[in-house]
């Protein structure tokens, strides 16, 4: 759809029109209704004067190109068509001049010739306004265009200081982290090297111990049989101290030895009841039946999950008294899976529930449950006693949704 240009401009539509002496001044008024209405009534007194002319003077052609004059006045009129309007009014005025000349008894193609000229004046009127009105369009959307790039000009500008600015904040922090992660690897790196020569110290270590508790052990079993053939009891007994200490002491390396791999290599998925059987092997059960239910179910977990299994069967085996069944089995408890450990034993008392995964708690070295809660807080799973006293041990493990995952649904 075209806009109907009224020309609120002066350069369209002039105001005041000046003689080349500067001596005769036109004003066509102040509001753009009042130059319109100037215009119309300057269109009409042409007419009128045209048409008296034509009556008085019957000049034909001559007269005639004096139509031109309204004709293209009428193109600042406010309406679009003005000109046919026009066009119009100067076809009737040239009808009422011929007739009331007289030409058209004297000259029968006189009127169609008329009718014929002022049409296409009409129309060479019509031209000149739209391409008047196409130009003031045009020079509108080029103005629009030329302030809207000056406006992105603008904004590129501020877009590029932005992000030259931006560029410059992220190379600074791109260089200090650079700094920071050469600076961590050179740490890393200190600090393996490190971790190695302590792990190598430990493990000369604890081997020298070993070879010292071995001889230890060899001398004491000499003793032993050089007293033996005594009736010396308090000897005896104080030879039995010694061994039961250099067994704890013996104990206490190989609670080093294990407790030093823990964290030392990264999780993984172990399937549970293969590890279950594969720990369980490393014991003597001849006397004791085992049952495992935990079918496809694998335990996101560090690697020495089987220690947790091995150490759970062992505290059965050392501690539960008469114990003829050992199962494990899982359950689903909401998202997470359980996985339970219960024998027939004598069980743990109330008192010592809370107490049992303290570090040095219970009998022996103390230090099994204390192994199996540290191995298995690496990824999250927790373990709790559950059991009934006089019925038994029942411990629960508590794994996480993202820490296991199974082919079957255990019932809850």
């Amino acid at each position: 759809m075209k806009k109907e240009c009224t020309y609120p401009r002066e350069e369209y539509f002039p105001t005041t029109f000046r003689s080349e002496a500067d001596m005769i001044r036109i004003n066509l008024g102040t509001t753009i209704r009042e130059q319109q209405q100037s215009v119309l009534a300057a269109i009409l007194c042409l007419t009128i004067g045209i048409l008296a002319a034509d009556i008085l003077i019957p000049l034909g052609f001559v007269i005639w190109v004096l139509y031109l004059v309204p004709l293209l006045m009428s193109v600042w009129l406010p309406h679009r068509y003005s000109p046919f309007l026009i066009a119009w009014l100067l076809s009737g005025a040239l009808l009422a001049g011929s007739l009331a000349s007289g030409s058209v008894q004297e000259n029968v193609s006189d009127l169609p010739n008329r009718a014929v000229f002022i049409l296409m004046i009409a129309i060479v009127a019509l031209l000149a306004f739209e391409i008047r009105n196409n130009y003031a369009s045009l020079e509108e959307e080029i103005a629009e265009r030329t302030a809207a790039q000056k406006q992105l000009e603008v904004l590129t500008g501020t877009l590029e200081e932005r992000v030259e600015m931006r560029t410059r904040e992220l190379s600074a922090m791109n260089e200090e982290l650079a700094r920071d992660i050469s600076e961590r690897r050179r740490v890393e790196a200190a600090l393996a090297t490190a971790n190695g020569k302590l792990l190598l110290l430990s493990q000369i270590t604890r081997h020298d111990i070993s070879n010292r508790i071995f001889a230890l052990l060899v001398n004491l079993d000499l003793v032993k049989d050089q007293t033996a053939a005594t009736d010396n009891r308090d000897l005896q007994d104080s030879i039995q101290n010694m061994e039961k200490n250099v067994f704890g002491i013996q104990a206490q390396i190989a609670f080093t030895r294990d407790y030093q791999e823990i964290g030392a290599q990264a999780p993984a998925w172990h399937q549970v009841e293969r590890t279950i059987r594969s720990a369980a092997g490393q014991l003597n059960l001849a006397k004791v039946r085992l049952e495992v239910n935990t079918s496809q179910l694998e335990v996101f977990a560090d690697p020495m999950i089987g220690k947790v299994f091995y150490n759970l069967i062992d505290n059965a085996l050392r501690h539960g008294g008469e114990v003829t069944r050992i199962s494990f089995s899982c359950r689903k408890e909401g998202s997470a899976m359980v996985i339970i450990c219960e024998d027939d034993g004598t069980g743990i008392a109330e008192k010592d529930r809370q107490h049992i995964f303290s570090k040095g708690f219970g009998r022996d070295s103390g230090l099994g449950l204390f192994l199996i809660h540290e191995i298995l807080s690496i990824t999250g799973i927790t373990i709790r006693e559950c059991g009934e006293p006089g019925k038994g041990a029942r411990f629960e493990m508590t794994v996480f949704a993202e820490n296991y995952r199974t082919t079957y649904e255990p019932e809850p």
